[in-house]
């Protein structure tokens, strides 16, 4: 994807997945490490247990009940920044290695993208992913696959609403495309053919996200962007259409 034969002996899926991997265990180590010494949690399903577990402890002990708290919003935005961080250091290092992000993983764009971008992510969001889940739906009882969305925007109250939206639909598009649809995809091009490029750098991107009900969603909404990346060359429309199937989310979250 318009890597030069001479870049693409120096970086590829080696660096993304070392980088990956790297990346999400630092930073879950050390948003373990600042939620535990503050003795709550996020919110996520995978943490009723913990929660419990501690106010069970303190029963057992006859200390004071204390119920533990979910993480304020402002919290959970900052613990991201480890994990950016790590994905766009493993970027930089691999760009070192060739001609740059711009020429090597396609970050650019192009005033059309924006349109295309945010028309292509807003159908993705309020079309596609609810006739593919429709079935499923039906089939599994309806489950509430937005609880830990609306975990978030639960806790988003003046300045939080402000975070989430930077959390959500400003940081991730730019960071998640530069990594996935930049540095990943244009790595298992060099040895997959393009549709299988695409759908393998889809499911990398929704297995990082470690969400369960939204597994699927997240993986149709990579080929999405992989289709858009690739046929465009550039990550432009990409990085506008998640911005507008984040957006989508928050906004019918915020107003319901």
């Amino acid at each position: 994807m318009g890597a030069s034969s001479e870049s693409a002996e120096r970086w590829g899926l080696t660096d993304a997945i070392v980088g990956l991997v790297v990346s999400i265990v630092l930073a879950g180590l050390i948003g373990a490490a600042v939620i535990t010494s503050r003795g709550d949690y996020t919110g996520k399903w995978s943490e009723h247990g913990a929660a419990a577990g501690r106010i069970a402890a303190q029963v057992a002990t006859g200390a004071t009940l204390t119920a533990p708290q979910l993480t304020p919003l402002w919290l959970i935005t900052l613990l991201q920044v480890p994990l950016w961080l790590g994905l766009l250091g493993t970027v930089a290092y691999a760009a070192k290695k060739g001609h740059g992000v711009v020429a090597d993983f396609g970050l650019r764009m192009q005033p059309r993208d924006i349109g295309v971008g945010l028309v292509v992510g807003f159908l993705a969001q309020v079309v596609v992913i609810p006739l593919v889940y429709w079935p499923i739906l039906k089939l599994l009882g309806e489950p509430d696959i937005s609880v830990e969305a609306r975990s978030l925007t639960d806790r988003a109250h003046g300045v939080g609403v402000l975070l989430l939206v930077l959390l959500t639909v400003v940081g991730a598009p730019i960071v998640e495309e530069l990594f996935f649809r930049g540095l990943v995809l244009r790595s298992f091009e060099r040895r997959l053919r393009p549709p299988l490029a695409i759908g393998a750098t889809a499911v990398l991107f929704s297995l990082a996200h470690f969400q369960v009900l939204q597994f699927l969603a997240l993986v149709i909404f990579g080929v999405i962007a992989g289709v858009l990346a690739h046929r465009a060359q550039r990550l432009g429309p990409a990085i506008w259409a998640h911005v507008a199937f984040n957006a989508t989310t928050v906004i019918a979250l915020l107003l319901r």
